[in-house]
Parts: structure tokens; sequence; C-alpha cells
């Protein structure tokens, strides 16, 4: 395990404690423990961005169904009977 040291104002400091507490309470550790569950959290949250991004792009892209530009019918009727 390392350790990094990191410089917070007081605002964003007071508001990590505070979190900390309520999330696991006054024992050694939940600083930490706080970091560790929010860098998780952003890592989940990239991945579904990236997987948004995929999406999106094999969207716009487009399915090829074989056609190459033909159409199967001429008018919505022709499709029943």
């Amino acid at each position: 395990m390392g350790n990094i040291f990191i410089s917070l104002d007081d605002t964003s400091e007071g508001f990590l404690r505070r979190f900390a507490l309520e999330r696991f309470g006054a024992k050694k550790g939940a600083i930490s423990k706080t970091v560790a569950a929010a860098l998780l959290t952003l890592k989940q949250n990239e991945g579904k961005v990236r997987a948004r991004a995929r999406l999106l792009s094999s969207m716009e892209k487009g399915i090829d169904l074989g056609l190459r530009g033909k159409k199967i019918y001429s008018e919505r009727g022709e499709l029943y009977d």
C-alpha cells in the first residue's frame, strides 16, 4: 500500500471528513476507505461513459442488413396480406 499526500481547501477537507465520519464512523482508516470508495465509483462511471460512447458510435454507423441500398417493399401496404 502506498502513501499519497494531497492538499485540499478547508471546505473540501471538511466535507471529506464529515462524509467519512457518516459513512465509516470515527474509525482508523475511514478517510482512506472514503477515498478508495470514491475512486471505485469514478472507475465504474468511466466504464459506463466508454460503453455509452461505443454504443452511440455503433448506432450512428448503423447495422448492415445486407440489402445494399435495395428496398424490400415500395409501399407500406405490401407488408400486409
